[in-house]
């Protein structure tokens, strides 16, 4: 199990009392890493190492990011199967089994996230609800990284986690990666994480804008799927629903348009403006994203939908239900 934490001493110690219970048959090992914290981090999770058979504290370096903690965690484990949470979220009793239960089926997978206990009715209603019985998915299915397990040797044939992606993204793109070489996504609906959103209004648009600028990396890298050129057994792009004919430069000018005609959503509820915000800054941080990575004036399948509100069926690309063959026999493609 590892566990990154970057300046986590406000909340690691309740995810780590939260580990220490979990109910699980077998034998298994505790990694924290520690990504350059300055707020005592790394001492709280010592004192907390007799709570555990097998625990490593690794230093994850001066750089900081979502990749590399997690490559750092992976490189350092001894397990065969790398479950992953954050150090700020709170796993279920039963997660670690869960998860343990569904790799029996899967290469790579993701569990549910629980908002209800950790988040207040306001901040929950900024953002999209995760749904219960499915993984999200955009143009393929992904996992979220607070709550996700890959078999250590599906990670290393991938290449681990990809550094292009520190400041976010990279479980999306591991994700479509793993699919897209043949490998078995899954759901476990029982390994459920309560998952904690960020409470103030500016850290949520910093975030929101950070997904929107990784959607459009994300277009860039996988131009297979955005552009539906991808064929081939249980490969083939998925969902290629259109999101109109123009330009991304006339699809922003249109959320824009959408933007505006709710802006007296700012003078209402907490919860009002905190979804303007939240959805302000994610098309911003998608215009940006597309004048980076050069998308602006290319015709796309899908570009401006917003990572966060597409779903497809999960039939699709290497996404399996629960149910499917166990692994070894035929979990792979």
């Amino acid at each position: 199990m590892i566990v990154p934490a970057y300046n986590a001493a406000a909340t690691l110690a309740e995810q780590l009392q939260a580990l220490a219970a979990q109910r699980f048959d077998g034998d298994w090992e505790l990694v924290i890493v520690d990504n350059g914290s300055s707020d005592g981090t790394a001492d709280l999770a010592r004192r907390y190492r007799q709570r555990f058979k097998e625990f490593t504290l690794v230093d994850g370096g001066s750089r900081r990011g979502h990749s590399a903690p997690r490559s750092a965690g992976a490189i350092a484990a001894r397990g065969e199967l790398l479950a992953y949470c954050d150090a700020d979220d709170v796993v279920a009793p039963g997660w670690l089994q869960a998860m343990a239960d569904a790799a029996r089926y899967y290469d790579l997978i993701g569990g549910w996230l629980d908002v209800r206990p950790l988040n207040d009715d306001a901040t929950r209603g900024w953002h999209q609800p995760w749904p219960r019985d499915r993984l999200r998915s955009w143009l393929l299915p992904y996992a979220v990284s607070a709550n996700l397990a890959v078999w250590a040797d599906v990670l290393r044939d991938l290449g681990g986690w990809s550094s292009e992606y520190e400041a976010g993204g990279e479980d999306t793109e591991l994700s479509w990666r793993a699919q897209l070489a043949g490998y078995r996504l899954g759901f476990a609906p029982d390994a459920v994480v309560y998952y904690r959103y960020r409470s103030g209004l500016w850290e949520t648009a910093r975030q929101s804008y950070g997904i929107g600028v990784h959607c459009e990396q994300i277009l860039r890298d996988f131009a297979v799927l955005r552009d539906g050129t991808h064929h081939g057994d249980r490969r083939t792009a998925v969902d290629q629903a259109d999101d109109g004919d123009g330009s991304a430069l006339v699809r922003a000018i249109g959320r824009a348009a959408w933007l505006a005609t709710r802006l007296p959503y700012l003078a209402a509820s907490r919860r009002h403006r905190g979804q303007w915000i939240s959805v302000a800054a994610e098309y911003l941080g998608r215009l940006n994203g597309a004048v980076r990575y050069r998308l602006l004036d290319r015709r796309r399948a899908r570009s401006w939908t917003g990572c966060r509100l597409k779903y497809v069926h999960a039939d699709r690309v290497g996404y399996r239900h629960p149910g499917s063959a166990e692994r070894g026999e035929g979990a792979r493609g």
